[in-house]
């Protein structure tokens, strides 16, 4: 049998992260960014106070006959995200989190949509990267926009409690699909 190991990533990052990582914090329900997490250089000519850079690295394998297993994670990228010091608050830091948040819920949302396709030993390619860039590429980024549009940049407080509680509820709706590994059967 052989076996076929291709990695792609969504973004310019190279590697899987892990909690432990000093490149990336890997998304997971009881951990809050904190601002020693912004390890990236302040870009001076941002009007933004902060930016978070997230991705979702995935790699997958098959055996070509029978099974397909895909790995995927939502990451915040340190070295990349950064703040304008002395405008970083707690606010301001929810806001960031709640980013993070929604990239979560697009990864789900990924899950959820692999475990719904056909794969075939023909097509797995092609239908994942499909999935994938139709999911982060266009629903996640737009949501993204629209949030940082409604809240204003979490400057609308009653806009960003709005937003939080959305989100927390999407992510409770898409609860059975927090898993990082898939195995998907021809």
């Amino acid at each position: 049998m052989r076996c076929l190991l291709l990695t792609i990533l969504l973004s310019i990052t190279s590697v899987l992260f892990s909690q432990e990582d000093t490149l990336g914090v890997e998304w997971q329900q009881d951990y809050r960014l904190t601002w020693s997490d912004f390890k990236g250089k302040e870009d001076k000519s941002q009007k933004l106070s902060a930016l978070s850079k997230i991705a979702i690295p995935y790699n997958y394998s098959s055996d070509g006959e029978v099974d397909l297993t895909i790995n995927l994670a939502t990451v915040f990228v340190k070295d990349e995200s950064w703040y304008k010091v002395g405008k970083e608050n707690d606010v301001l830091l929810a806001h960031e989190q709640l980013h993070f948040d929604i990239a979560e819920v697009h990864r789900r949302l990924i899950v959820k949509a692999i475990l719904n396709r056909k794969f075939t030993s023909d097509n797995y390619a092609n239908e994942l990267r499909e999935i994938i860039t139709e999911i982060w590429d266009n629903d996640y980024r737009a949501m993204q926009d629209l949030y940082d549009k409604e809240t204003n940049y979490a400057r609308l407080f009653k806009s960003q409690i709005k937003w939080n509680k959305t989100v927390a509820k999407k992510l409770l709706e898409l609860e059975q699909y927090k898993m990082n590994t898939i195995t998907v059967v021809f």
